[in-house]
């Protein structure tokens, strides 16, 4: 085997020799390929010297082997290029409810996993991937410096289909040498705590998935769940960092493309495609510019690059399913507009704001970072929005993808509201803060028995007007009620007041006063007001870590003086406003739920958890 180069400054031909049957690990690659640039510089020059500066070797980097994982400083490898495109899409990614979140284990509790660079006995056969092996680092007993308990492997070696068998100790895949002897080798320590039998069990678990990835929207969730978890247990910590201002320059990347009209300018049919050069001269720019901003689109896969060739002689761009999301009037791309404002151009005033208000969350509904950055602290985000017709036109649109991500009907058991229809009540249902009534039109047509006549859609005057203008076919019959349920709740004696995405808005005081509100409309000991919203887990004394996905709605909602609550947090708020939880309704697939709250004295008092959403729309149904 021999690797081969040509010397620009000489027709001589110039190989690294490797006896047969050998191999060279990255290191030593390195250092020939030094030598051999060394001796083509010196030949270059008159006098046996390089006029050339000769470049020095980046060292490579060494980790410490004491057994414990740590690795130097840096913490990069050359896999940097797939961390950015791994991490290009991972702000998409949220909690899958089964076995590959339910059994994420605690760090302190799990042995560790790292992974070495050193030869292994069979690695010739399979180039340099096949010199990691991954090790248990279980340090159980292990003191300070006793490195012939905490650097012996316990795990298996990487074969060239994935984990091979058990590597006994002492083999020559240890920390403590390689067959090219002592010297130390990169390893990289596993970032999350999982152990390698997890580690199986998550790759397992995406192999069986994959297959249904593409038909059901469960398997896509486990697979690209599972997928993700991963590629954060191998990535190194330097890679993770410098992955997330590649997160960054792709979202400014495509931010550019929407301002610039681009996107647009692409055909979207599937054959379709725009030369670089013929999409700058339609933008009024630079190619070399377009080339460089497209570049971060194709390398995280928004859009797809084609390079010259006998039927297209100039590269060009075409659309993938990411980038059609991005076309002008598509409910993502109002949702980027708005989350860039949430949390790009807020992220750069947060530091100044919690010095000016103090480091403890935002009260509302003025005085929150939005208002903030906006110069008009004293403002409300609602306020601001009004002022803004772009803006307010793009937070309608988005406000679809929220209800399309997560299920409006079979969570509640809707019997006693059916039951009540059924039986002629005039006022069965009234949607509170209920925008174009969208949510009011899929309860419409998931229980025919809800007449329309008997649904209340409440929401500021300007919205209701707004709706009314619409004049849709399946929402005829509904009452439109101009409102602000902040100062009152109108209408009074239905038997449910639904909440849905309202709460989180707000902080926990305007929280108690719309709910307050609600509760002096409620005259029938049977009402109910329904929240529906994202309910999390209590994270500070969770077993592990919230999903990415869940994390990131919490954090965004930060900007406008919101929040995500969990259970107990909405039990405190409903307290307040003189309300009990009854019961909750969880989905089955996804964090959401409804909390059923009751007036005191009324309710059950307690929190009983609700039926799940399987077995909700079994008893909608009878």
């Amino acid at each position: 085997m021999a690797a081969h180069s040509t010397n620009r400054f000489s027709n001589q031909d110039r190989a690294i020799e490797l006896a047969p049957g050998s191999s060279l690990d990255a290191v030593d690659t390195l250092k020939k390929i030094q030598e051999i640039i060394n001796s083509y510089l010196a030949s270059a020059s008159a006098d046996g010297r390089s006029s050339i500066p000769t470049p020095q070797l980046s060292p490579v980097p060494k980790f410490r082997e004491d057994g414990k994982g740590k690795q130097n400083p840096e913490g990069m490898t050359g896999g940097f290029a797939e961390a950015v495109r791994e991490d290009a899409d991972r702000a998409g990614r949220w909690a899958a409810r089964d076995s590959i979140t339910s059994e994420k284990m605690v760090a302190a509790s799990s042995p560790q996993l790292s992974i070495n660079a050193t030869q292994t006995t069979d690695s010739r056969h399979h180039g340099p991937q096949a010199h990691l092996a991954m090790s248990a680092n279980r340090g159980s007993g292990a003191k300070p410096g006793n490195k012939g308990t905490d650097t012996e492997p316990t795990g298996s070696k990487m074969g060239p289909d994935g984990p091979a068998d058990q590597v006994p100790k002492g083999s020559s895949s240890s920390n403590t040498g390689s067959a090219h002897g002592s010297e130390a080798k990169p390893t990289s320590p596993l970032n999350t705590g999982l152990s390698l039998d997890r580690i199986r069990r998550v790759v397992d678990e995406v192999s069986l998935r994959i297959s249904q990835a593409t038909t059901e929207d469960a398997a896509r969730v486990v697979a690209a769940t599972g997928a993700a978890e991963i590629a954060d247990a191998v990535r190194p910590p330097g890679d993770t960092i410098l992955g997330w201002f590649a997160n960054m320059s792709v979202i400014s990347a495509v931010r550019l493309f929407l301002c610039w009209g681009a996107f647009d300018l692409i055909p979207a049919e599937s054959a379709g495609s725009i030369t670089y050069a013929d999409l700058a001269r339609r933008i009024n720019a630079d190619e070399g510019l377009v080339v460089r901003v497209a570049s971060m689109l194709t390398s995280s896969r928004v859009l797809v690059h084609h390079p010259p060739s006998e039927t297209q002689p100039a590269p060009s761009l075409s659309h993938t399913p990411v980038s059609l999301m991005l076309l002008s009037g598509q409910p993502m791309s109002a949702m980027f507009s708005v989350m860039y404002k949430h949390i790009n151009a807020v992220s750069t005033i947060l530091p100044s704001y919690f010095d000016t208000y103090g480091r403890k969350e935002p009260l509302g509904p003025a005085h929150i970072p939005t208002s903030y950055l906006a110069g008009h602290p004293e403002e409300d985000y609602f306020s601001l929005l009004k002022k803004d017709e772009v803006a307010m036109k793009n937070f309608n649109l988005a406000m679809r993808i929220t209800s399309r991500r997560v299920p409006v009907t079979g969570m509640y058991d809707m019997s006693n509201v059916l039951r009540a229809a059924s039986e002629g009540r005039e006022t069965v249902w009234v949607d509170v803060g209920g925008g174009d009534g969208h949510t009011v039109k899929e309860f419409l047509r998931a229980y025919p028995g809800l007449k329309a006549e008997q649904c209340v859609v409440q929401d500021l005057e300007e919205v209701v007007a707004a709706a009314q203008q619409q004049n849709e076919e399946e929402l005829r019959g509904v009452r439109w009620v101009a409102m602000d349920f902040l100062r009152e709740a109108p209408v009074k004696g239905a038997l449910v007041y639904y909440l849905r995405h309202i709460l989180r808005d707000y902080s926990d005081p305007v929280a108690v006063r719309i709910l307050a509100n609600v509760a002096r409309a409620l005259t029938d000991p049977a009402a109910r007001v329904l929240v529906s919203e994202q309910l999390n887990p209590d994270w500070a004394r969770a077993p592990r870590p919230p999903p990415l996905y869940a994390a990131f709605k919490d954090f965004s909602m930060l900007s406008i003086g919101g929040k995500e609550r969990s259970l107990p947090q909405f039990a405190a708020v409903a307290d307040a406003a003189g309300l009990v939880v009854s019961a909750v309704f969880r989905d089955d697939a996804t964090p959401h739920a409804v909390v059923e709250l009751a007036l005191k004295g009324v309710g059950e008092g307690a929190a009983a958890e609700g039926r799940t959403a399987s077995a909700d729309r079994a008893a909608s149904a009878v």
